[in-house]
This record gives structure tokens, C-alpha cells and sequence, in this order.
């Protein structure tokens, strides 16, 4: 909590009146970037035609976002854990609007058929944990995790 303090340019005290806990600072991260994350993901769906590239984009924004953000990566690692996740809404919204990406991705034979929207937050916690680990070796992971996700041929 002191470094957060300390980047965010105040006082513990500030910090710890607005987030009592860890765990309580975690989950406001967590709800802020998950707004986030539903922007972008919504703009896929309605704006990229193509439906391996909205796959790509969306894997793509998400680990560099991570890769700039550790706090947000940390984060998924948690989520991954168990330990904190997003507003049911939250996580609600994002299958809906995966669904519909796989929808798409499905119905043009680029990916598994057995892909389900289900599948695809587990999928972010792995990449996050990659990130976690540092450096740029997550773009490696991220094409084998895209590589995982077409069909047999």
C-alpha cells in the first residue's frame, strides 16, 4: 500500500480510507480495468469484420496492456486464483461479447469448434501469468495460444 501511495502521489492514509485492504484495492483495479477491457471487446464486435483478427486484437491489446500495466496482470493472476474477479455483470457482459466474437470465428472455420466463451478468461489469466514472468517472451506465448485456438487441419 505504500507504494501505491507513494506513485499515486499521497498519503497511506489517503490509500487506505479509499481501499481498507489489499484485497479491497485489488478489486477496484479489477473493475476499472474490466471496464476497460468490455469497451474494446464491444468495439470488436461491432467494428472488426474479420473474425480471426477481433480474436487476435483482443488477445493482442490484452497482453500488451498487460505487459504495461503489471498491476493489471498481477491482477488476472489473482483472478486465475480465485482469490478476486469482476462484478458479475462484468463477467456477464465479457462471455456475451466473446460469444459473439466465437460466434463468428466459428461460422468462418477459423477456429476449434469446441472453443467456448467459457474457455476464454482462463485463456487471459495463463497470458497474464506469461506476462508476469517479464520481458517480451508473452508475444511467443500469444502465438502459441492463437496457434491453439484454430482448427485441426
Amino acid at each position: 500500500m505504500e507504494d501505491v501511495a507513494r506513485r499515486a502521489g499521497v498519503g497511506v492514509g489517503t490509500v487506505y480510507r479509499h481501499f481498507p485492504t489489499k484485497h479491497a484495492l485489488a478489486e477496484a483495479l479489477i473493475e476499472e480495468r474490466f471496464d476497460h477491457t468490455l469497451a474494446f471487446v464491444r468495439e470488436l464486435v461491432e467494428q472488426e469484420p474479420d473474425p480471426w483478427r477481433a480474436l487476435v486484437r483482443c488477445f493482442e491489446h490484452c497482453a500488451a496492456r498487460q505487459a504495461r500495466d503489471r498491476a493489471w496482470a498481477g491482477a488476472l493472476v489473482q483472478m486465475a486464483g480465485g482469490m478476486v474477479g469482476p462484478r458479475e455483470h462484468q463477467l456477464r457482459e465479457l462471455l456475451a461479447l466473446e460469444e459473439q466474437l466465437l460466434v463468428r470465428a466459428r461460422a468462418a472455420g477459423v477456429v476449434r469448434e469446441d472453443l467456448a466463451a467459457t474457455d476464454m478468461p482462463a485463456l487471459f489469466c495463463a497470458l497474464a501469468s506469461v506476462v508476469q514472468a517479464g520481458g517480451d517472451g508473452w508475444r511467443r506465448y500469444l502465438e502459441l495460444l492463437l496457434d491453439g485456438l484454430r482448427p485441426a487441419r
